[in-house]
């Protein structure tokens, strides 16, 4: 059996599994990231597919959180949360 390892997940993962970006766009992404050597995060804000505050938000509390406890999140526990983010700060 393997065992997870929450530290090889990136962020396009995470926004992928949330339904806000598509695994086209993140290939995208990669790609700017590496002609430019950008962050991951920057490219896909600066290309308006995700706003600075969603990708702070993931950054601090899922990414953070799945990696404190060690095992992946449910899916519905990731739009949930963010979806409960996003009514209550209106991004």
């Amino acid at each position: 059996m393997l065992t997870y390892n929450p530290t090889l997940k990136r962020l396009g993962g995470y926004l992928i599994d949330a339904g806000l970006l598509t695994e086209a766009q993140v290939d995208v992404a990669l790609c700017d990231q590496q002609a430019t050597g950008m962050r991951f995060g920057d490219i896909v804000v600066e290309r308006g597919w995700v706003k600075r505050q969603t990708i702070e938000y993931f950054a601090d509390k899922i990414v953070d959180l799945e990696r404190e406890i060690g095992e992946p999140l449910h899916l519905g526990l990731i739009k949930a949360s963010f979806s409960f983010y996003h009514r209550n700060i209106n991004l």
